[in-house]
């Protein structure tokens, strides 16, 4: 019998729900105050405890962020990047990219429609230099993922007249953008968005496959 995870439980860790609460309070607060403004006493009285609580479980604000940081990014890892290198086709390949993103974001928005693990992992500037590194290298992999599929797409002659950089980054950026707009309340499914999304940005890239192609 398959039994339903916390969403925001890392899917690689042992860790207690109640870490996965603590990143979750802790990235919505940092949403709405911004990271500066957001302080140790928010989150613990966010999650319920005491402050003296919280250091029990997370050793100060930056240690804080990198962990969520790298929280988001481990998930990204196993629901997009490992699938993905799987997978020989380049189109199907960045089919499923752009599909299992999509998803991940969806999946993990909140009530009040935003994905705020997904936000913070843009707060780098709070990060200690050494953990700044850790995280852009991470971020890296996966913006490489996705060039070395266009470029296999166009030295497969499937791709449009398209700068492969720019192309690269306006996918990861239509992605991205899903956490801060997307609202689970409202009239369109988690399954509709990624069709649209994955629809629009296929059709922005790819050459039409001709007729005999299609045969």
């Amino acid at each position: 019998m398959r039994t339903t995870k916390n969403p925001f439980s890392s899917p690689n860790s042992n860790e207690p729900d109640r870490l996965g609460e603590i990143y979750r309070a802790a990235a919505e607060i940092i949403c709405d105050k911004g990271y500066d403004a957001t302080s140790m006493n928010d989150i613990a009285e966010a999650v319920g405890i005491t402050k003296a609580g919280l250091y029990h479980h997370i050793s100060g604000k930056r240690n804080l962020l990198f962990r969520i940081m790298n929280f988001g990014l481990d998930s990204l890892e196993e629901q997009v990047i490992v699938p993905a290198g799987a997978i020989a086709d380049a189109e199907q390949r960045l089919r499923a990219i752009i599909t299992n993103h999509v998803q991940l974001i969806t999946s993990r928005s909140t009530p009040r429609g935003n994905n705020p693990i997904t936000i913070v992992v843009d707060e780098v500037a709070g990060l200690a230099p050494a953990h700044r590194r850790k995280v852009d290298q991470r971020k890296r992999v996966y913006v490489n993922l996705i060039r070395d599929t266009l470029k296999e797409l166009k030295a497969q002659g499937r791709l449009r007249d398209i700068d492969i950089t720019a192309a690269s980054f306006s996918l990861l950026g239509m992605i991205l953008w899903l956490s801060r707009w997307y609202n689970p309340k409202g009239r369109l499914t988690p399954e509709q968005i990624s069709k649209e999304v994955t629809s629009m940005a296929l059709s922005g890239i790819l050459r039409p496959r001709t007729r005999r192609a299609r045969r």
